[in-house]
């Protein structure tokens, strides 16, 4: 078990990579927002043991620093996918019990729940999931549940899990026609197009968008 001291540095670390992230290199700022969150002196000691800098009023973090907070937002995003698309929790409970499971889990244990998952690309909250070993290997050692609709096989009945697309204009288009998380789908045919019946709806969708989709089995 982490202590206190484990758990305010990883959590620092994981506010400060994200707002990096996000074009937010402030010091004040940043430093703000984790005194407030986290602990009114935590920034005193992320300095004093080299996991953050700080150069012309901007906060760097360090090559350790960097890794610490990217790998404990990647278990978070992660641990939210699992919740939603996996136990199917609540969309709005899986935050906060994220945020408990997110320091106690491995590297090997994140990495499995990626390829259960189907290496996902952002958490139900639509924010990017960094990339992690097993993705770049691309080397399953489970099978996943959650894939792209493209890899089914015909008449294979599944549940909608999320889709990955910025184009919003077509996403609610998806949505309006009953392709909601949760939905239940049905592929009946592959070539030339895909055809999936969603409730009594039969869907026509190319092999790209097929790709977007992704599905638990």
């Amino acid at each position: 078990m982490k202590t206190k001291e484990k758990i305010d540095v990883e959590e620092s670390l994981g506010i400060i990579w994200t707002s990096i992230q996000r074009g937010n290199s402030d010091f004040d700022e940043v430093a703000a927002v984790i005194k407030k969150g986290v602990s009114e002196s935590i920034m005193e000691e992320l300095i004093k043991e080299n996991y953050v800098t700080k150069e012309n009023l901007k906060i760097t973090l360090t090559e350790k620093g960097e890794h610490l907070g990217k790998e404990l937002t990647r278990r978070h995003r992660l641990t939210e996918r699992l919740l939603a698309d996996v136990l199917e929790f609540d969309r709005e409970e899986i935050e906060k019990i994220a945020c408990d499971l997110e320091h106690n889990i491995s590297t090997d244990l994140a990495d499995s729940i990626c390829t259960l998952l189907g290496h996902p690309k952002e958490c139900p909250h639509g924010a990017p999931i960094p990339e992690g070993e097993c993705c770049r290997k691309s080397e399953d050692k489970i099978e996943s549940i959650v894939v792209p609709l493209s890899h089914l096989d015909v008449a294979e009945e599944v549940k909608l899990s999320y889709i990955v697309t910025t184009n919003h204009d077509y996403l609610h288009k998806l949505l309006s026609l009953g392709m909601v998380p949760g939905a239940k789908l049905i592929l009946h045919q592959k070539f030339p197009t895909y055809i999936v019946k969603v409730n009594e709806t039969q869907i026509a969708l190319d092999s790209a968008v097929a790709n977007l989709i992704y599905v638990r089995k």
